[in-house]
């Protein structure tokens, strides 16, 4: 049954609305007609819609669906986005793949969610570390155009867990100008990569678990941007 909802101060809306600053992997939003069509129903815990016709056709697939006023959608969604469909979603359970990003720092949403829709295209899990934007905060989730939902994603403290890595034999792989580093290279079984701050790049404990660090051969700037950076290692990684 679709349920009206027309006030912003009613309870339902109010606690949704805190998810775009306290999204975690049980509850956080996602906009898009596309991105929400292509999350699997039984991972959808709600569906605000303006439009009817959306309504029905959440319904049928058996989701709880709430037909909401402009006002009201607007409350919900992001300051710039259009979208007449906003879900609370759950993440979709994945495994730990045998390639991972890990993330060390990385404050930018916009960064954030790029790495991790760039991971989930070359088959690596990511792990937010300390410091790292939330996975699960809408700007986030809109950088990595749904991928979130799919991919593995896990926040942990990088210095608990690299131990932890190594011990399940993975081997830890730094991102790096230093004189040990060499050239991003083809990297066979299971390896982690961790990509440090947009600022400052890996801290000096997580620098010091490394096994080895690599960097990317460029000229005629000093650095790349983070994200960018990733892609590229990963690439070399994977080839």
């Amino acid at each position: 049954m679709i349920k009206n909802i027309t006030s912003v101060k009613n309870p339902l809306i109010m606690q949704t609305a805190a998810l775009k600053t306290e999204g975690t992997e049980k509850e956080f939003l996602l906009e898009g007609d596309k991105f929400i069509n292509d999350t699997d129903p039984r991972d959808i815990i709600r569906i605000f819609s303006t439009d009817k016709d959306l309504c029905y056709q959440y319904e049928n697939k058996g989701c709880e669906v709430y037909e909401v006023s402009e006002n009201v959608l607007a409350k919900l969604s992001g300051e710039s986005s259009r979208s007449r469909l906003i879900a609370v979603v759950k993440k979709h359970p994945a495994e730990r793949p045998e390639k991972l990003l890990l993330l060390d720092g990385i404050q930018d949403p916009g960064n954030v969610g790029t790495m991790i829709r760039t991971a989930f295209a070359f088959g690596f899990g990511v792990i937010c570390g300390n410091g790292t934007a939330n996975p699960y905060l809408p700007k986030v989730v809109r950088s990595t155009a749904g991928a979130v939902c799919r991919a593995y994603v896990e926040k942990a403290e990088l210095t608990a867990v690299i131990p932890e890595l190594k011990a399940d034999g993975y081997l830890v792989c730094g991102s790096a100008l230093d004189e040990r580093a060499r050239a991003a290279e083809k990297t066979d079984g299971k390896a982690a990569l961790i990509i440090g701050s947009e600022g400052r790049g890996m801290s000096e404990e997580v620098s010091a678990l490394c096994d080895r660090t690599y960097y990317i051969p460029i000229k005629n700037v000093e650095s790349l941007n983070a994200a960018v950076a990733a892609g590229i290692l990963m690439y070399k990684v994977n080839s």
